[in-house]
């Protein structure tokens, strides 16, 4: 109904639409977040290990803190159940959210930001005090109409800081409105447009910026044992494996320069967090790897398996690759054939979140973006097409051998596979982790493993 009543309707009207009943929800909850430090976070990748990681130094160092993230919801030490796979949930979600933090005397809430929630107004009478762009690139482009409006939709979010004058305090300390960027992203200057009370940037490459501002690492080490790198004199370690690791651990102390505090007071604690489940992934098995990783854009899917060959130099990469269905960015799936043609061994297409395509056509899309790269340069690599995810893994992990690295992306740490007509529970490394037992056992056979249906 939603989408037959869309086609008809002007999208100012939607809007406007959207615009009040967040209007509606921020005045029945008293406008909680002008009571509240709040941190929004966006980019095309990395917002969810940016947000839980913010959460996770704010809390160790004694802060009450709120977050609100495509994996988790917290409220201080609180988890709140996630019953839906919105990022960035409408019907007053936020509102409700913020609400429930100053009820339990949260000092700060982080949350994450999507395009979609920003286009549909869901940020609207939100105070943000702080705003936080990651990086861009081409994704929801279809649902977008456009790059250049998807890069407007999150735009809104540094326009809201513009547009914030109200000022709040932390511990007694006033909270600059500020605005932080990636400076190595093509589209930093774009958000470094917007008017902010205070700018910080940071920084692997670009130096152009008060060097009172920007968190740039002296030298830096990516190895497979983690990330090693020095800042304002003082050296940090990390356990996380790749340089998108080290955007975001330096966008993260980003906010921590932003709310005042010292740098030095984070280095044992990123010492011990390990990420976030389905982000670079590690299962150790017995001669080779899985990584489980939640990739899902040719740029994210190309870094991925360029960081695996550059630090672990596997003998093999047996890839698992597939595409979201819907209004989600058709034109990426032979893209994303392309790329796994170009840098796997062995590649098996199986679906990921069909929606209500038919997951045959998404498979074959991608399959034609693989055939053509690889007819292209006259490689002749195993190419196939397993719609049931576990039997594709079970696959995967049936043929891997010493020194090989199977990758899983696409799903990461989702709970579901959502078809048209069912909703399938998951567990990535559940299946992976009873793939590795079954052939512990039987190293020449492999069984489908049958799957419950939520509805």
């Amino acid at each position: 109904m939603k989408k037959f009543i869309r086609k008809f309707l002007p999208k100012f009207l939607i809007n406007i639409y959207h615009f009040l009943w967040s209007f509606f929800f921020a005045l029945i909850s008293k406008f909680p977040s002008k009571k509240i430090v709040v941190i929004g976070i966006t980019g095309t990748k990395g917002k969810s290990t940016v947000a839980y990681l913010t959460y996770y130094l704010l809390q160790n160092l004694g802060f009450k803190t709120a977050l609100s993230s495509s994996d988790f919801i917290f409220v201080g030490d609180e988890e709140i159940e996630k019953k839906e796979r919105l990022t960035m949930p409408g019907r007053g979600f936020l509102q409700k959210f913020l609400k429930k933090a100053i009820e339990k005397n949260c000092e700060i809430a982080v949350l994450e930001v999507t395009s979609e929630g920003l286009m549909q107004n869901r940020h609207s009478f939100i105070d943000f005090d702080i705003a936080v762009f990651l990086n861009l690139h081409p994704e929801h482009i279809e649902h977008h109409g456009s790059y250049e409006a998807y890069k407007k939709s999150k735009g809104k979010l540094f326009k809201a800081i513009e547009k914030s004058k109200n000022h709040k305090n932390l511990r007694g300390q006033e909270i600059k409105k500020t605005i932080i960027v990636n400076l190595d992203d093509y589209e930093s200057d774009y958000f470094l447009s917007f008017k902010s009370e205070q700018k910080i940037a940071f920084a692997l490459e670009a130096t152009y910026f008060d060097k009172n501002y920007l968190l740039r690492p002296e030298n830096y080490k990516i190895t497979k044992s983690g990330i090693k790198f020095n800042l304002e004199n003082k050296e940090f370690y990390s356990p996380l494996v790749g340089k998108n690791f080290l955007y975001d651990i330096l966008a993260s102390l980003a906010i921590l320069k932003a709310l005042g505090l010292s740098l030095s007071l984070a280095i044992p604690l990123i010492k011990e967090f390990k990420g976030l489940p389905g982000r670079m992934d590690i299962v150790e098995a017995k001669g080779f790897k899985v990584i489980i990783d939640y990739a899902h854009t040719p740029n994210s899917i190309e870094e991925l398996y360029k960081t695996i060959l550059e630090i672990y130099k596997p003998k093999r990469l047996l890839c698992l690759i597939g595409s979201a269905g819907g209004v989600r960015d058709k034109w990426k799936r032979p893209k994303i054939g392309e790329i796994a043609a170009k840098y796997c061994h062995y590649i098996v297409i199986t679906d990921e979140d069909p929606y209500d395509e038919d997951p045959q056509n998404i498979r074959k899309a991608i399959e034609i973006g693989a055939l053509n790269y690889l007819n292209e340069y006259k490689f002749e690599k195993p190419l196939e097409i397993i719609g049931d995810r576990k039997e594709a893994i079970y696959k995967l992990i049936e043929l891997a051998q010493a020194g090989d690295i199977v990758v899983l992306i696409g799903k990461g740490n989702e709970k579901s596979i959502v078809y048209k007509d069912r909703v399938v529970e998951w567990d990535e490394k559940g299946v992976v982790l009873s793939a590795l037992q079954e052939f512990k056992k039987n190293k020449k056979s492999y069984s489908k493993i049958s799957t419950k249906t939520l509805s």
